[in-house]
């Protein structure tokens, strides 16, 4: 498997937003009135939610890494290989794009002062 650190990375990173969102949906779940066991603590220094997050990230982590055959990994090498094909553009393709960029947001700046200029006159004679 090409690029292990990469990939690692990317689901370190997945891990840990997961974690964020699965701790912050534990909390919400686990803090209902019917339950309210949110804030129990296990071994009196984890807090319930956060041990419920954790497991839920890990959980959802590892079904993306291991579940269905490779199929995740090998769409996100097939990614990676296609973002390597990316290069940078030079300094005159720069300098062209924002020119070319500039010279269209003027144009249409015109374009729809003259509209504005022409619909606001129409109304302007029908009320």
């Amino acid at each position: 498997m090409k690029d292990k650190r990469l990939i690692f990375g990317i689901y370190a990173g997945f891990f840990l937003v997961l974690l964020y969102f699965m701790t912050a949906a534990s909390d919400a779940f686990l803090g209902m009135r019917f339950l309210d066991v949110a804030d129990l603590r296990i071994l009196s220094v984890f807090p319930l939610k956060n041990l419920a997050g954790l497991l839920l990230a890990a959980a959802i982590t590892v079904y993306f890494w291991k579940g269905r055959n490779g199929l995740f990994i090998s769409e996100l090498e097939k990614a990676i290989v296609e973002l390597k094909k990316v290069t940078t553009p030079t300094k005159d393709e720069t300098r062209v794009t924002t020119i070319s960029v500039f010279v269209f947001v003027g144009i249409m700046i015109v374009v729809f002062v003259i509209f504005d200029l022409v619909w606001s006159n129409l109304s302007y004679l029908i009320y």
